[in-house]
């Protein structure tokens, strides 16, 4: 393998970590984001999640 070859291999591998790694940043951000005014995906399902529990009424029995 001439050395060029070597080079470029590196600069390549270098290349495809940067994106996978600005790939990753981005989906995690827009996944779990915990900004208020824009949370994440997950966040704001949780959340809902969370909503629908705390109303529950099946302990609020009325008994006539």
């Amino acid at each position: 393998m001439k050395n060029n070859e070597s080079g470029q291999i590196i600069v390549e591998y270098i290349l495809l970590l940067v994106f996978a790694v600005s790939m990753a940043v981005l989906i995690t951000d827009q996944l779990v984001s915990r900004n208020e005014n824009q949370p994440g995906l997950v966040t704001r399902k949780w959340s809902a999640i969370i909503q629908a529990v705390g109303v529950d009424f099946a302990d609020d029995v009325k008994r006539d």
